[in-house]
């Protein structure tokens, strides 16, 4: 199974000399609707916040606040931080599309989130719900006794519930064919970014359960019965608790949704159907065998104890509010070739990408760190332009100064702090080049900077469940940039079209175990003055405010 997801890989490369296998052109007919609506499901709509500033960005990353309650109304927030709608955009004589906090690849939303929730005023039950974006509310999928949802939750803190993550391909298959299977994965990481964080504005504690394997998943989010190109994919399920731990402890890593319950849901039909997504499909035979190569039948109970790295803040942060933040974040459709970053807000950027001592965020991921940095400079003051690298864990650097050229100077430049890993390479103007790897995007040198993630690939060929999770790990890291940027004034943009070899190449990677996964670029965006933007959800009649939602 192991060399299947690595033949994956290899095929799915860009190169100089052609592209993965993809569509060729866009058949708008056929294009996915980008909104899963369960048709009968039971709706219990959410109550639609105000937007707030939310609690100060920056000090997230060294604190959390106090927690609040789990209510109707600090749900409905949780969600409209993290996964809902955040605008919807027209250009002249076009149809509107809409916006979400979370990033999508090609804004195609190929993640659907569920919720296992307690029972809750005006709703009595505990069940298993689909969040809908477009209508901010949930979807009952399944009703569950107070029995079952006891011995689901009765090893987390009080008030603690689950959010889990599904992936349909289709919707990147539509558009981007085989190398589809990356940029769900790359979507999937940028979800958990933001849920994390919208749990941390709320006092909550994000972790993915790691031992919890996709049949089981499936079958209690009633998913497994989907079958075809449109089906879900159970992918994984997170722990919403209120506190501020930031580690699981062993018996609860080792979580398993209940045997007793899952045997009880063998024949339970459950509430709704799915709603059609298109009307004609494309076969991808390489991506369905990825998907069947990587299946996570459970039972891994995660790593303990990811080694900080120092993550202190180089510069002053800023007051402004996480929900502001969020919601506003877009990504750059093109860069303007001029702006620059002081060496101190490019520094503090890269520091909250560290997992450092206070966790956030990554200690929601239940493994040591995978993927450090290559960092291309172009406009950074204080920085001469060239070749970085920052490590995010000391367990790479021998491994990385093995694989890496050998000409690299690994010099600490001037002006960082001695602590802070982050090493220059080579000097020099990378900017054409590196527009060059990125499918001769200009986006990629119009920045201030860009770069790579590379990926620790070593244990994937015993694992291959293992492989999307590093992509989990580089979309995670990818969402922080995006805020980071927003923080700073800039913008940025996910760049999933790179000549993966050409990047190896360049770096004097040669093969194993280190793959560039993802690239990124930060800058100052270049508007579309065309464009309109509208209220996200100017089109739903609702209160502002409801303190016991009823079903509709």
């Amino acid at each position: 199974m192991g060399s299947s997801i690595l033949a994956y890989h290899a095929a799915s490369k860009h190169s100089f000399s052609g592209y993965a296998d993809g569509p060729g052109f866009l058949d708008w007919e056929t294009q996915p609707d980008p909104f899963r609506r369960f048709e009968g499901s039971p709706e219990i709509p959410l109550p639609l916040p105000s937007e707030e500033a939310g609690p100060p960005y920056d000090r997230l990353f060294d604190e959390a606040p106090e927690a609040i309650p789990l209510s109707w109304e600090s749900l409905s927030r949780f969600l409209f931080e993290s996964l809902a709608l955040s605008a919807w955009k027209q250009a002249p004589h076009s149809p509107p599309w809409s916006l979400r906090v979370n990033p999508s690849s090609g804004n195609l939303h190929p993640t659907e989130a569920y919720l296992l929730l307690p029972p809750l005023p005006g709703n009595p039950s505990a069940g298993v719900f689909h969040y809908s974006p477009l209508q901010h509310s949930l979807e009952a999928r399944r009703w569950l006794e107070s029995g079952p949802w006891e011995e689901i939750v009765a090893r987390f803190p009080p008030g603690t519930f689950l959010v889990a993550l599904t992936s349909i391909y289709w919707r990147e298959a539509w558009k981007y064919g085989e190398r589809a299977y990356r940029y769900c994965h790359h979507d999937l990481g940028h979800a958990i970014g933001a849920l994390a964080l919208s749990a941390r504005m709320r006092g909550w504690q994000a972790s993915i359960l790691p031992a919890v394997g996709s049949p089981e998943l499936a079958r209690i989010l009633a998913t497994e019965s989907q079958r075809g190109p449109e089906a879900e994919h159970a992918d994984c399920v997170l722990a919403i608790s209120p506190g501020r731990e930031t580690r699981l402890d062993a018996q609860t890593r080792a979580f398993r949704l209940p045997d007793t319950l899952l045997s009880a849901l063998r024949d339970e039909p459950p509430l709704g159907h799915p709603n059609r997504l298109s009307t004609d499909h494309l076969p991808w035979p390489l991506l369905e065998g990825a998907i069947a190569s990587t299946l996570y039948p459970g039972g891994w109970s995660g790593e303990e104890g990811a080694a900080a790295l120092s993550s202190s803040h180089v510069s002053p942060p800023s007051s402004q509010g996480a929900g502001a933040l969020v919601r506003r974040r877009r990504s750059a459709m093109a860069m303007d070739g001029k702006t620059s970053i002081s060496r101190e807000a490019f520094l503090h950027i890269l520091s909250q990408l560290l997992p450092g001592p206070a966790a956030f965020p990554f200690a929601v991921l239940p493994w040591h760190p995978r993927v450090s940095l290559v960092v291309f400079v172009h406009r950074v003051e204080g920085l001469v332009p060239g070749l970085y690298l920052l490590l995010r864990s000391a367990a790479h650097e021998a491994s990385l100064r093995h694989e890496l050229r050998p000409e690299f100077a690994w010099q600490p430049p001037p002006g960082v702090p001695r602590a802070f890993p982050f090493f220059r390479l080579v000097e020099g103007d990378f900017r054409e080049l590196v527009a060059k790897i990125s499918c001769f995007q200009t986006i990629a040198s119009g920045g201030c900077f860009a770069l790579a993630m590379l990926a620790d690939l070593s244990r994937i060929h015993d694992h291959p469940w293992l492989y999307p999770r590093l992509f989990w790990e580089c979309g995670l890291i990818g969402q922080f940039l995006y805020l980071g940027a927003e923080a700073a004034g800039l913008r940025g943009t996910g760049i999933g079209c790179y000549f993966d070899d050409g990047l190896h190449e360049l770096v004097g990677i040669r093969g194993l175990p280190w793959q560039s996964l993802y690239h990124f670029t930060v800058g100052g965006a270049v508007g579309d003055h065309r464009l309109q933007t509208r209220p996200a959800y100017a089109h739903l009649h609702r209160p502002a405010s409801s303190r016991a939602p009823a079903e509709s």
